[in-house]
């Protein structure tokens, strides 16, 4: 490829790159320099991208690292980040995203400065009318240099550590330095979002290493109509008006405010929407797929409610007999540590199940991690030994557990039931004491 070819495909690139940055119409400022062309934004900010002429490689870096890019045909793959220009959108949606600053409309363009013409004379003779000229030049240069960074932003000095300025409407405020509550829940007034007693139950399960901020938008939007806090391995519930919502996630070390979230940390937008509708409860929960804060999976589940299950009837030894439920299943009343339990019968399982928010609400420490292979395949849980628990009227010492994060339903396991002496009449499952 010549030169002039190599120039050509950088022009390429580089114009492509401009219209996708106008067509958010936000206030990005671009700067080329040979090779590579910056996106600056308001909050400082900034993504770099770098062509190679020779190999036309093409390096993208922002806030969260690099990556290289190689030329396949008229576009340019990654195999961790995929297609540039994909990868490039989502980046300018999640940094637009992460400061308020970063989605207001771009500045009015300040007028032209008068051009100054300066014509060379000829001397024959001496130089001092060429020098006085390359002195006004020299003057003319250094005043427009003046008046230019006296109207651009200082969006090239590095980012720093210190709590920055984050701007609310006309009102400004420094990063706060102290975490929120767990499940403490803010409405943005600009929303008009309505929270009360009488919404869908909204769940979020965070078993994810890092606190996380979820915050509501309306659909297509990124201006945040409410955010709940959840801290590491902890649950929360918020209750929200029936719609449609889009989700983001702030993810960081340091809290900047329930806007923004984290002051280091990175704005992630989730690619579906969560349809929320009368009575029917939602869970959302955020699971580690690595060890950084931006390192997490969401996972979206609803709730049907569900028919009463059937009441066992006890006899005098303790034995109950338990009629199947419409679903199926037999259900046993117990507990875990003096948390109430309600367990599904499977005689498939060697091991007892519970869920993580049982484990949680009954202590469970000491958990050792281990995989399980499941119907699905194999699942990430943790073993446990619980000093008591208890199956129907009756009580046991010292049982082995298995806690897992992504199941919703206690499972009766082999372990426990070997303890009793089990039979089935029709529909009704008979348990008593070997």
């Amino acid at each position: 490829m010549t030169e002039s070819a190599h120039d050509a495909a950088g022009d390429t690139l580089f114009a492509r790159i401009r219209q996708m940055v106008m067509a958010h119409g936000v206030d990005i400022h671009l700067q080329q320099e040979a090779t590579t062309l910056k996106l600056l934004f308001a909050d400082g900010q900034r993504i770099l991208i770098n062509l190679d002429q020779q190999s036309r490689h093409v390096w993208l870096a922002a806030a969260d690292g690099g990556t290289e890019f190689l030329p396949q045909g008229t576009s340019w793959q990654s195999s961790q980040q995929g297609e540039l220009f994909a990868r490039l959108d989502a980046l300018l949606e999640q940094t637009i995203a992460s400061d308020p600053r970063n989605s207001r409309a771009p500045l009015p363009t300040p007028p032209e400065a008068t051009p100054i013409f300066i014509q060379h004379v000829q001397s024959g003779g001496g130089h001092g009318l060429r020098n006085a000229m390359i002195i006004i030049l020299l003057c003319a240069v250094a005043y427009l240099l003046t008046q230019q960074s006296a109207h651009t932003p200082l969006l090239d000095q590095p980012n720093t550590v210190q709590a920055r300025p984050v701007t609310h409407g006309n009102s400004e405020r420094l990063c706060e330095s102290v975490f929120p509550n767990n499940g403490s829940t803010t409405v943005f007034p600009e929303s008009g979002l309505q929270l009360d007693s009488i919404g869908t139950e909204l769940t979020l399960n965070n078993d994810h290493a890092h606190p996380l901020l979820l915050i509501l938008t309306a659909p297509h939007s990124l201006i945040p109509s409410a955010s709940v806090m959840v801290h590491a391995r902890q649950q929360a519930s918020v209750r929200i008006p029936p719609g449609q919502y889009d989700l983001m996630f702030a993810a960081g070390t340091r809290w900047c405010d329930a806007r923004r979230g984290f002051s280091d940390g990175r704005m992630l937008k989730f690619n579906n929407s969560l349809s929320v509708q009368q009575d029917t409860p939602v869970r959302i929960s955020m699971q580690s797929s690595g060890a950084g804060p931006e390192d997490f999976r969401a996972l979206i589940s609803t709730f049907v409610p569900a028919t009463p299950l059937p009441t066992p009837s006890f006899s005098g030894d303790g034995s109950m007999a338990v009629k199947r439920h419409s679903n199926g299943h037999f259900y046993l009343p117990g507990s875990i540590a003096g948390v109430p339990v309600t367990f599904m019968l499977d005689t498939g399982a060697s091991v007892t199940s519970i869920t993580s928010e049982i484990a949680r609400e009954a202590g469970v420490h000491n958990c050792k991690e281990i995989q399980f292979q499941t119907a699905n395949g194999s699942a990430t849980g943790c073993i446990a030994l619980v000093p008591q628990m208890t199956l129907g009227n009756f009580t046991l010492k010292n049982i082995t557990v298995a806690v897992m994060p992504n199941m919703e339903t206690n499972l009766l396991g082999a372990n426990v039931l070997r303890n009793f002496r089990v039979g089935q009449d029709e529909d009704t499952l008979l348990v008593g004491r070997n």
